[in-house]
């Protein structure tokens, strides 16, 4: 029954589809040719994610990154060829996964504008490095063979969240309940055990109390992805859904509290989102094995 009950949880997660705006990604090419990643872009009603991931034994570097409303705001030379010395946003590091979270009202744009991007990095195999550039439009005729593409932002839901018809506690499904991770504990919930590259989703349930999926309701899903020491994770509502409040736990200790308060982030909105982006740190960054649990407050839209 327990491999039977995974799989309907698995084949639900792909079938249902969130309102929200999808996350949409460009491959990383190096060298032109060489696949290293990719780059995704998200957005939420107030931040634009861009986020770069590598493979294999590729890693990230220094990372130059355009964004704006319009193209021509890009810094080039008179022949067209990129300034990245001159992109707006720019990072040095080191891993395979890097976000940027840019406020759209830094960019001028809102929840139907159109987004001119372009990402560029310097990546090493541990033998050589090499520049790369997610793939898309060249920007200059001839030349640099760099590369942009564009993003439109959408947001919100097609319900009005505001008017929640009610509130059900909601968590994230795991492989441990609350229970038998928190001694003496008596509130239902999971916690999930992550290890570093998964890059995964699992669902969220509402009112499914003492951990009985069956007389809960299926109100969006936890979509994650862990890299050496930096968890990115997105609560994703489903359509009749919207999230009042969050709260996540991550460590690479168990949990030892039932309180969400205490899980040590959290996300309150007096307007429910449908779309709740978390970036956390997690210390020491070479845990190879993390834990999380992800709480919410289940906005019922009417």
């Amino acid at each position: 029954m327990k491999y039977f009950s995974l799989i309907f949880i698995a084949l639900l997660t792909l079938t249902l589809t969130p309102v929200a705006q999808a996350e949409e990604c460009q491959t990383l090419y190096a060298g032109q040719t060489i696949d290293v990643g990719s780059v995704c872009v998200d957005n939420d009603d107030d931040n634009l994610t861009v986020s770069y991931t590598t493979t294999g034994d590729w890693t990230l570097s220094d990372l130059h990154l355009f964004v704006g409303t319009s193209y021509d705001d890009m810094p080039v030379t008179k022949k067209g060829n990129p300034k990245i010395g001159q992109f707006p946003y720019t990072a040095s590091t080191s891993g395979q996964f890097y976000s940027f979270v840019i406020p759209l009202a830094d960019l001028g744009a809102d929840c139907d504008s159109s987004l001119f991007i372009a990402a560029h990095a310097v990546v090493s195999d541990g033998i050589t490095s090499e520049t790369a550039w997610a793939d898309g439009e060249p920007i200059a005729a001839r030349g640099s063979w760099a590369t942009w593409f564009s993003y439109d932002i959408t947001c919100g839901n097609e319900e009005d969240p505001e008017n929640c018809i009610n509130v059900e506690t909601g968590f994230a499904f795991g492989q441990m309940t609350l229970i038998d991770v928190v001694g003496g504990a008596k509130r239902w919930g999971w916690q999930l055990t992550v290890n570093d590259g998964d890059d995964s989703s699992t669902p969220i349930y509402a009112a499914a109390g003492n951990n009985v999926i069956a007389n809960g309701d299926l109100v969006g899903e936890l979509q994650y992805f862990y890299s050496n020491g930096t968890l990115l994770a997105d609560y994703v509502a489903y359509p009749g859904y919207a999230w009042k409040v969050t709260h996540l736990y991550a460590d690479d200790v168990m949990i030892a509290t039932t309180a969400p308060g205490l899980y040590g982030n959290t996300q309150e909105f007096v307007t429910p989102q449908t779309l709740v982006n978390y970036v956390i740190a997690i210390d020491p960054a070479d845990a190879a094995t993390i834990y999380v649990v992800a709480h919410a407050e289940v906005c019922y839209v009417e």
